[in-house]
């Protein structure tokens, strides 16, 4: 009895969580309103609070639901490294994972990569929770994965490294017109840019450091 019950009710939460995340990454989360989420979910307004207590609700689950997506499968990277080789298939990975995410063309990937710019641009009052809890634990595979190549340099020297090689990564979080000229290449496939940059990124990171040790 109680099975339709909650296969409708995952149906409703699904539905206004697409219908969220389209109007988030379009209008940010200050100009969308409840009321817009749910006549584009085609539920009534009530449904929004029933299932996930307020907008801010709402919006902190389609981050958490991002990182569910991705933690699982970066997080896992650090205990497969052991020497060179291993170091850099890891490196590798985590830049093919976040290169797929900020320039793939899939609605889902293309809406958390507008997501994400929204809220560096325009932070939220709890954009802080929202960076912990997401973005910081899929960061810091990277951070660690760098340290591991020079787990001698002080902090302000590692931090240094660590920023220049993170930005150019997430220099593709804003490549909306016209910013896309700049950032994306017009006779390569989004996928085959993406494997590029990856090649390059990894091949400067493999010009300057190897593998160390895991002593972070």
């Amino acid at each position: 009895m109680n099975r339709p019950r909650k296969k409708h009710a995952d149906n409703v939460s699904d539905q206004i969580l697409e219908a969220a995340k389209t109007l988030f990454a379009e209008k940010g989360y200050q100009d969308t309103t409840v009321r817009a989420i749910a006549q584009r979910a085609r539920v009534n307004g009530s449904a929004v609070n029933y299932y996930f207590r307020s907008k801010e609700g709402l919006y902190e689950a389609i981050f958490l639901q991002a990182y569910g997506q991705l933690e699982p499968a970066l997080v896992a990277l650090l205990p497969t490294v052991h020497d060179q080789e291993s170091w850099e298939a890891a490196l590798r990975t985590w830049l093919d994972f976040i290169l797929a995410l900020f320039l793939y063309d899939t609605p889902e990937r293309d809406i958390f990569r507008r997501l994400v710019a929204q809220e560096r641009s325009s932070p939220t009052e709890f954009g802080n929770r929202i960076f912990h809890h997401v973005v910081m634990p899929v960061v810091d595979v990277f951070r660690k994965l760098i340290r591991m190549a020079v787990p001698e340099a002080d902090p302000e020297t590692f931090q240094a490294i660590f920023i220049v090689l993170l930005g150019q990564c997430t220099c593709f979080i804003h490549r909306d017109p016209p910013w896309d000229e700049l950032e994306l290449c017009p006779t390569l496939s989004r996928e085959q840019w993406a494997r590029l940059l990856c090649d390059q990124i990894l091949a400067n990171i493999k010009a300057r450091f190897s593998y160390q040790g895991r002593g972070v």
